[in-house]
């Protein structure tokens, strides 16, 4: 729902979803004019700090992300973050990433809490104000040159439809799209929109994100030069 910039480039946000793998994305019925307008409306930006070095810039991991789940909820829902996790790499084509048991090695926590201790919890991460935010799910993503160097997300889980929301969206936007918008209406990057779950517009949305022809630290009018091969690559006309 909210981000700010921080250190390098901080990204705070909210909301995501569910969980179920789905075969390859050009299977999908994704219009690929408006993934093209989606990538530009989400991939460039912040929703606050946006004059930030990298704000308008392609943000996204290069290496392998290593997420890691701490669930201080006492609710049980680490194992439900952690199936959505491991079932990223079948979804997003050209992303490398796995879940790690210790804290050390991660470079993405994904850290679940009640809601009574979730500004605590935010405050002590990742240095934020969630009242003057009016935020109930955040992900802190620190950047330089473009490359994400690590992201850390708080997600509430007391309430059941907003912990999947929260957590697809605060992990996706973790892994690069920092900004919303309301016209995207198959999207969990839109505050207004109902979905749940990581849907197929937002599939397609990341695997264009993490095709190789699409660099970190890349301006939009790279990205715009680009972007038509990486749509024909993935099977998308535009």
């Amino acid at each position: 729902m909210h981000k700010v910039v921080a250190t390098l480039c901080a990204a705070i946000t909210a909301i995501g979803a569910a969980f179920v793998a789905v075969p390859a994305i050009a299977n999908t019925p994704v219009d690929g004019e408006q993934l093209s307008r989606a990538f530009f409306k989400t991939v460039f930006g912040l929703e606050y700090d946006g004059g930030h070095a990298d704000a308008y810039r392609v943000k996204r991991y290069v290496g392998q992300v290593r997420f890691h789940v701490e669930d201080l909820s006492g609710l049980q829902r680490a194992a439900l973050a952690e199936s959505f996790l491991t079932a990223l790499p079948q979804r997003i084509q050209h992303l490398r990433a796995t879940v790690v048991r210790e804290r050390e090695r991660a470079n993405f926590r994904v850290i679940i809490v009640r809601d009574q201790d979730f500004a605590a919890v935010v405050s002590r991460e990742l240095k934020a104000d969630t009242i003057a935010m009016n935020a109930r799910c955040l992900v802190g993503v620190t950047t330089r040159n473009g490359r994400i160097e690590r992201s850390t997300a708080v997600i509430i889980a007391d309430d059941d439809f907003l912990f999947p929301r929260c957590l697809v969206e605060e992990v996706l936007q973790g892994l690069g799209p920092m900004n919303d918008d309301d016209s995207l209406t198959e999207s969990v990057f839109n505050d207004s929109s109902h979905h749940a779950s990581f849907t197929p517009f937002d599939e397609a949305l990341m695997n264009v994100l993490y095709h190789p022809m699409i660099r970190p630290g890349m301006s939009s009018s790279q990205a715009q030069k680009a972007l038509p091969a990486v749509l024909q690559s993935l099977g998308y006309r535009r």
